[in-house]
């Protein structure tokens, strides 16, 4: 018996969001890019498409759900990355969300 995945309408409106996130299995804070199904003041959630240098096809990534508390601010990254070294205010959050365009022409 074949699984299989259900799909799920992608946003209209900045669906890529690029964050730091600390799940269970990492000790720092690691870089995400997902493809977001849903966005709320608690949560947000889509297709994870990178997790630190795991990179996935569209076809391949899992949908997972981060909770808006745990994703890190500037300060919690390293200080190597230029996210911390160029900001203004560490107490920022390092969620960015941009357009699909800006995916394709960026990549990941």
């Amino acid at each position: 018996m074949k699984l299989v995945k259900k799909e799920y309408r992608i946003l209209e409106k900045l669906p890529v969001a690029y964050f730091y996130y600390q799940g269970k299995s990492h000790t720092h804070p690691v870089r995400r890019i997902v493809l977001l199904i849903d966005s709320r003041p608690g949560f947000i959630r889509g297709y994870e498409l990178k997790e630190g240098n795991t990179r996935r096809r569209f076809r391949d990534a899992p949908v997972k759900s981060y909770t808006r508390s745990k994703i890190a601010k500037i300060k919690d990254v390293d200080l190597r990355r230029s996210i911390r070294r160029n900001a203004l205010n560490l107490e920022d959050t390092t969620l960015r969300r941009k357009t699909l365009l800006y995916l394709i022409k960026k990549g990941y």
